[in-house]
């Protein structure tokens, strides 16, 4: 019990001076949305499509659900490209909590050719093996629409 308590007890010890953080003067800082409206609204049709199938999150960092492992450089390299990359939304399975399937938002305002970001992004999850599906920002889509985009249609 006292290992435990050492473990999670507040240290004592300090490495160096406390340097206690502040906002400096003159800054505001205010609560903002999230998501989009148009995000919004195709989060809310997802959560009918996947139904308990899966959790949706979203804006979610890249490297929080990939694991990395090379050797110290070639980690480093490959965290510094997926470094600030983030998903639209992640799928991820409630029973394993692994991210299975990765909705990405088609970015139109870059052209036609993906961006560097996007090929970041579907680099690292083709070799994660998580399945990534894109939508087209301006098309309306319904539940059913959705539910055979992500693979969930029943034949029945």
């Amino acid at each position: 019990m006292e290992a435990m308590w050492n473990i999670f007890a507040p240290s004592k010890k300090t490495a160096g001076p406390s340097t206690d953080f502040s906002l400096p003067s003159g800054i505001t800082l205010a609560s903002a949305p999230l998501l989009t409206e148009a995000e919004s609204a195709l989060y809310n049709l997802m959560q009918m499509a996947v139904q308990d199938r899966y959790l949706i999150f979203a804006h979610v960092p890249l490297w929080s659900f990939v694991s990395v492992e090379a050797m110290e450089k070639a980690q480093f390299r490959l965290l510094k490209h997926m470094a600030l990359k983030r998903v639209d939304f992640a799928l991820v399975h409630p029973g394993s909590r692994h991210v299975e399937q990765v909705v990405q938002i088609e970015d139109t305002s870059q052209g036609p050719h993906p961006t560097e970001r996007q090929r970041v992004i579907e680099s690292v999850l083709d070799a994660a093996g998580i399945k990534m599906v894109t939508v087209r920002a301006k098309k309306s889509y319904t539940i059913p629409d959705l539910t055979a985009l992500l693979g969930l249609a029943t034949d029945e």
